[in-house]
């Protein structure tokens, strides 16, 4: 019994050619529905069982066509992260278990962090106010609970930002509500 899930295996019995051309087709596809990293597709071909000749062959295809490009990746998913205010620390982490983990891809990384041109305390303070409530935050920022800010840290931390902005960012926060 065959459910939908199950990858279809490349027919080892086609000739190199045809086979390359079913590699760049399915790559095509992938890439129609979003953007992929190379290790991605190499991943998915691979699964798919296509060697790793004609695997190479066809990313090398798609990056000099345009149709895959690591940094436009970087860039899509970094900007994709953010808007959901995640920190630097993990967009990076998340890039890299994307695949995007080469010495050039590091820069592609970073390159997508810095280009966001962003106040990571105030992205980080923006995090704040949509798990807490603005209450929390409305007494005086020497009076907040130190368990509460303690919460708040820890938060922050799972959510990527650093120790620095995340105590700019719940001062700000307090800030912020109470005037």
């Amino acid at each position: 019994m065959r459910t939908g899930r199950e990858k279809k295996q490349v027919d080892s019995n086609l000739k190199p050619e045809e086979l390359a051309r079913q590699a760049y087709a399915k790559s095509i596809k992938l890439l129609g529905n979003r953007e992929h990293s190379a290790a991605e597709l190499r991943k998915k071909l691979g699964d798919s069982g296509y060697s790793s000749e004609t695997i190479e062959d066809t990313l090398e295809k798609l990056a000099t066509s345009g149709y895959q490009s690591d940094e436009r990746f970087a860039n899509l998913y970094a900007e994709s992260l953010l808007r959901k205010n995640y920190g630097p620390l993990l967009i990076s982490a998340k890039l890299s278990a994307r695949g995007i983990e080469s010495s050039q891809s590091r820069e592609a990384i970073q390159a997508a962090i810095r280009d966001r041109g962003v106040d990571w305390s105030s992205v980080a303070s923006d995090a704040l106010l949509s798990k807490f409530s603005a209450q929390q935050f409305s007494t005086p920022s020497s009076d907040i609970d130190q368990i509460f800010m303690g919460k708040c840290a820890r938060f922050l931390n799972r959510r990527g930002f650093s120790s620095t902005d995340s105590i700019t960012a719940i001062r700000l926060t307090s800030e912020t509500v109470s005037d």
